[in-house]
């Protein structure tokens, strides 16, 4: 996961998800390698040999069947997307789904009411 200001951020986006889209499946993508000489090179190899893809979304939410999966890049404030996420998304993209970044929960409520996929908000 993330570290510091985006994996808090990230951290609300999947707790107010399955809050407000109990039924969904909403699942975290581990990309990041925390291992630094040789060893790096070696999961790095590892991982694409086993079908990771650079530059995959954060997050992936599969509601309904009906529906289909919706995918979310999850940013710090400041942060914005490798060349490596933009090509994944523009190639989510031209396939037919959905991709935002996000960098709160108000721009995930945002990106769900623009794709006309429901969720049941809570209120305090």
């Amino acid at each position: 996961m993330a570290k510091g200001a985006e994996a808090q951020i990230q951290r609300g986006i999947i707790a107010w998800l399955r809050c407000v889209m109990p039924d969904a499946l909403v699942h975290h993508g581990k990309n990041e390698i925390n291992k630094r000489g040789a060893a790096i090179a070696i999961e790095l190899a590892n991982a694409k040999r086993n079908g990771a893809v650079t530059g995959w979304p954060d997050l992936i939410v599969l509601p309904f069947a009906n529906v289909g999966p919706v995918f979310f890049e999850v940013k710090a404030p400041r942060g914005y997307p490798s060349p490596a996420q933009k090509a994944v998304h523009e190639q989510l993209t031209r396939l037919g789904y959905p991709v935002a970044v996000v960098r709160s929960v108000d721009d995930v409520r945002a990106s769900l009411v623009e794709w006309g996929i429901g969720f049941r908000e809570v209120s305090k």
